[in-house]
């Protein structure tokens, strides 16, 4: 027993400093889990992105099949006119009258198309830009840890060597040997 307590100094100072090993790791540590949550975020965001291009692309495509459909209606009204005998051109015409309308019918239907795929994008971007957001704060996030990990580190160290301090004086003060010193 006479030997145990002229050495707990040392293993106070042997559990600084694996308490001031392990802080640090455990900072390195959530750094880099928080560093991978942010590239995931920053694929998502590069993904999102991608959508929203995706969308734009199908809606440009969806609104130049609608009106490639309303020119063949309009086409189709002329031809089963011209097949009735009517003039499908003449002023005030029924057949006249119904191409106008199908024409406008089909390019509102084109604009909305382009309007849904616009919205779509932006719901696209929107989802990018928040992706973006939350990996910027998994980048501060990943600093903090690391700086955290490391104040946790010297905070062990000093703990521990105020610690070995107090009790080197106590056993210094009670005339006890400390081996080494």
């Amino acid at each position: 027993m006479a030997f145990i307590g002229p050495a707990i100094p040392y293993l106070m100072a042997a559990g600084a400093a694996v308490s001031a090993v392990s802080a640090y790791q455990q900072g390195q540590s959530q750094k880099a889990a928080m560093n991978y949550q942010a590239q995931v975020a920053r694929n998502n965001q590069l993904i999102a992105g991608q959508y929203a291009t995706m969308e734009i692309q199908k809606g440009q495509q969806l609104e130049e099949q609608k009106r490639l459909e309303t020119a063949q209606q309009e086409g189709a009204i002329r031809a089963s006119a011209g097949a009735s005998g009517l003039d499908p051109n003449a002023a005030g015409s029924s057949p006249l009258r119904l191409q106008g309308d199908t024409a406008m019918l089909g390019e509102q239907d084109a604009l909305t198309i382009r309007a849904n795929a616009q919205r779509a994008a932006y719901g696209y971007t929107v989802q990018g830009l928040n992706y973006s957001g939350q990996a910027t704060l998994d980048e501060m996030g990943a600093t903090s840890a690391a700086r955290s990990g490391a104040l946790g580190a010297f905070s062990s160290i000093i703990g521990g060597a105020s610690a070995v301090g107090s009790k080197w004086l106590e056993y210094k003060n009670q005339g006890q040997p400390i081996y080494g010193f």
